[in-house]
């Protein structure tokens, strides 16, 4: 258990699948990337992983896998890993399963919004205004809230560049990414959208393989357009676009501290709020997709080619997500940790996500 004479024993438990998504997974493993690089031990306990790319992805990081039944935190399988922390990201997880088991061993709840009525040792909470809600009572002294403890990957700040809102070449690049299983099928609804325009750029659209023949279908006889299946390389091909359209989900973060202009869409209502955020904020334009009154107000491709048109606004964009985003969120949250464990570190390399 926890001890100030060494490093902490961290266990991970968070689901993903094809209708959950991949955002919750994601995120746990950028936090095993901090945690890792400064000495602590880090293994993930999760639902089975049908997602090729996730599987391949966890495979490359080297964790130890622990395989359990989705939608439920299992004290007693925990426990018998002994670990000195647990994180739990999942919205499928009742509050009492993750409460009780915080009566035993510290807990990190990773939370959008809402705690659930959650009791936990440490909350999270990394979307941008979640520093001026009120947090119930167990939970104001020990939130982590905001932009600063965004959990973003080292392979996306490795991509940074300077003056992100420059095109890289003469004829700019768009990149759509959607999220890791666009259960939604926006990735379509962007590229029919953008098809029709007459504009010149080059277009990467990253989807689930099953909607590469309907892209091709809606995007007809367009040139310069490359579809790519859900991939490690997306860190890369993030930091080499001109513009990004992305689903205003945990995405969203590592769009934001790459400064690169975007268009962000709610393509699911808890998308809804950080959308909102980032557009008051002056950081993307964005698109309320969520079908409640038939409205979703302007397109992507009117958007997209606003944004190759302006120079301008692109920088102001770029420059204001790049003052939000400084890329050391998980690096506060692992020191949080640490302080509250009173546990000793030695920093090291961590892994390439």
């Amino acid at each position: 258990m926890t001890s100030d004479s060494g490093p902490m024993r961290v266990l991970l438990r968070t689901d993903a699948g094809v209708t959950q998504g991949t955002g919750h997974f994601m995120r746990c493993l950028t936090l095993a990337e901090g945690l890792r690089a400064r000495g602590h031990h880090v293994e993930i306990m999760t639902g089975p992983l049908s997602i090729g790319w996730l599987r391949d992805l966890v495979f490359r990081t080297g964790l130890i896998v622990h395989e359990c039944q989705s939608g439920h935190v299992s004290a007693t399988e925990i426990m018998r890993l002994d670990p000195d922390w647990v994180v739990v990201d999942s919205y499928q997880f009742r509050a009492a399963e993750v409460s009780s088991l915080n009566h035993t061993v510290p807990v990190l709840a990773i939370v959008d919004g809402d705690t659930r009525s959650i009791e936990a040792s440490l909350y999270l909470d990394h979307n941008l205004g979640a520093e001026d809600r009120e947090w119930p009572g167990i939970a104001a002294d020990r939130m982590m809230v905001g932009s600063e403890y965004a959990l973003v990957r080292d392979g996306v700040l490795a991509e940074r560049r300077e003056e992100p809102w420059r095109f890289r070449g003469t004829v700019p690049s768009v990149l759509c990414f959607m999220g890791g299983t666009d259960p939604t099928e926006a990735s379509v609804w962007v590229a029919q959208s953008l098809g029709t325009s007459t504009f010149d750029f080059e277009f990467t659209i990253v989807a689930p393989l099953d909607q590469h023949e309907g892209l091709s279908r809606v995007l007809g006889a367009r040139k310069k357009v490359q579809l790519i299946a859900p991939t490690l390389r997306l860190p890369e091909l993030l930091g080499r676009a001109d513009v990004i359209l992305s689903a205003a989900g945990t995405s969203a973060w590592d769009t934001c501290t790459l400064g690169v202009p975007a268009v962000l869409v709610a393509v699911v209502e808890n998308q809804r709020a950080s959308l909102r955020e980032a557009q008051d904020r002056g950081l993307v334009l964005g698109i309320d997709a969520v079908v409640t009154d038939g409205h979703v107000g302007e397109n992507p491709r009117s958007l997209v080619e606003r944004l190759i048109n302006d120079a301008g606004l692109r920088r102001q964009l770029s420059n204001r997500c790049l003052s939000s985003f400084d890329g050391n969120g998980k690096e506060r949250v692992v020191q949080r940790m640490e302080a509250y464990s009173g546990s000793s570190i030695s920093v090291r390399p961590g892994f390439d996500l």
